[in-house]
């Protein structure tokens, strides 16, 4: 697996196919092998680049007293940008999306195409006036980190089961519900970090780019609320929903979203 340095940090990440670069973030906690089932059905015609982001994978975490930031992942995907060259599209899934629109938004790289698959971004209902669903939203989460920072590693359900559906965390297999587990603390973390992003009408509508939103007919009304919010602001802005899929889309529903991003690309 290939890395970069950048400053005191080291950023590993996947690289394999040929073709103008498709670069997928994945989400929390996960590493850049969770797209594998997107990117082998891209590779014959794409080179995918699929990093590890901070404290996921073998990239270096963020520092232990630091304040969980956004900032710090993108910039490091803004390094990674510089080395591997433009990606044709930028994707990143669920806290992934939170990260890539913030490299967006940031303007320090040249992007073809940006593809958000349920970004978790939350504090776009503030954005867009939905002041209820917001702090409805937010309030389950601090339930959660709350339980973990008290030492219920196991209140990562309530996480899994906001996101994917109630009872989803009960039906994953032993090994996968252990790991959820063991890296609940590093997901705090990366909540922690989305809810501090704070979006604004004005830089949204300074996204140039082609910027599609891809929901989960089955995902929660909040997830859907978020993309409409995204796609009413972004100049170029849309949504595609995939009728029968969750937040597990890069898994369950990998042709579909690899045919959306080579559409984009």
């Amino acid at each position: 697996m290939p890395t970069i340095a950048v400053d005191d940090c080291e950023l590993s990440y996947e690289d394999y196919g040929a073709g103008p670069v498709v670069l997928l973030i994945h989400g929390s906690p996960g590493n850049g092998k969770a797209w594998q089932r997107v990117g082998e059905r891209l590779a014959d015609r794409f080179r995918i680049v699929a990093p590890d982001l901070p404290g996921h994978g073998v990239t270096t975490p963020q520092a232990p007293g630091a304040v969980p930031d956004v900032a710090h992942a993108a910039t490091l995907i803004e390094a990674l940008v510089r080395t591997v060259g433009a990606p044709a599209v930028l994707a990143g899934h669920s806290y992934g999306g939170v990260v890539a629109l913030a490299v967006a938004l940031r303007g320090r790289v040249s992007l073809g195409a940006l593809a958000l698959l349920e970004p978790v971004a939350v504090s776009m209902l503030r954005m867009a006036g939905d002041r209820e669903a917001d702090e409805s939203t937010k309030a389950v989460f601090d339930t959660y980190i709350a339980g973990v920072e008290g030492g219920e590693p196991h209140t990562v359900r309530t996480m899994v089961d906001f996101w994917f559906g109630s009872g989803a965390f009960e039906r994953m297999p032993e090994p996968l519900k252990a790991s959820m587990v063991r890296q609940a603390a590093v997901n705090v973390r990366d909540v922690r970090a989305a809810f501090r992003e704070d979006y604004s009408p004005a830089a949204c509508r300074r996204l140039g780019m082609p910027v599609t939103t891809l929901v989960g007919g089955r995902s929660p009304a909040v997830t859907h609320k978020i993309a409409q919010a995204i796609a009413a602001h972004a100049p170029k802005g849309s949504v595609v929903t995939l009728d029968t899929a969750t937040h597990a889309m890069t898994t369950t529903h990998a042709e579909a979203v690899a045919h959306a991003l080579a559409a984009l690309a």
